[in-house]
């Protein structure tokens, strides 16, 4: 009978396993589709975010749509960036899709899902369907970077936009890459491409906070 009972409590106490939450529960990884026309920099635009996202310690993705856009059709990327290993570097369900014009908005919006962000270039995307649980942000993306010096230069409104969404922070990083990238081709207009971002940055960071 003594030794019923000793096995018993055994059983009674099993050791406690300690969890870790974050293996359990990783971040989930964040798809974002930049759309646009040819000449428009959406490539780019999607390259220095993917640069931006791995020089701050995420995986990332980044997959360009070659072909028909350098004759002004519709130009695309996927980028995808988070904490854990990253499968499919296709977007499929995009937690931000940028559409700088409007075949763009008509091709990609069928991504969107309830919590997805909608950046829309209102300057070239007069009407916007309806899409319950996606926050929409609406910006004269063409004009504000016109305003500010250099209409060509309305993907790096875009680079800035998207960093300040996803939530990346080291601005020196940031405006690194720029300088890395665009000093080398156009030293000239490096510091308009360098206001432009910060300008779409603010955007980005605002829009994430509301």
């Amino acid at each position: 009978m003594a030794s019923v009972r000793k096995v018993k409590k055994a059983v009674a106490k099993p050791k406690r396993r300690v969890v870790n939450a974050a293996k359990v529960c990783p971040a989930a990884t964040t798809e974002i589709l930049l759309a646009g026309s040819g000449g428009q920099g959406v490539i780019l635009a999607g390259k220095l975010v993917a640069q931006a996202a791995i020089g701050e310690g995420y995986n990332a993705t980044y997959i360009p749509s070659y072909g028909a856009e350098v004759r002004g059709g519709t130009a695309h990327c996927h980028v995808k960036m988070g904490r854990r290993p990253i499968g499919s570097p296709i977007v499929e369900d995009a937690t931000i899709l940028v559409a700088m014009n409007e075949p763009s908005y008509k091709a990609f919006s069928s991504l969107l899902r309830k919590g997805s962000t909608l950046v829309v270039n209102s300057s070239l995307v007069p009407t916007i369907g309806k899409h319950p649980g996606v926050k929409i942000v609406s910006q004269e993306l063409t004009k504000i970077a016109a305003d500010m010096g250099s209409m060509r230069s309305a993907n790096m409104l875009v680079f800035g936009v998207c960093a300040g969404l996803v939530g990346l922070k080291d601005r020196e990083q940031l405006l690194g890459i720029l300088g890395g990238v665009l000093g080398k081709k156009n030293p000239g207009l490096l510091e308009v491409n360098q206001r432009i971002f910060e300008k779409g940055f603010e955007l980005g960071q605002a829009a994430a906070a509301e």
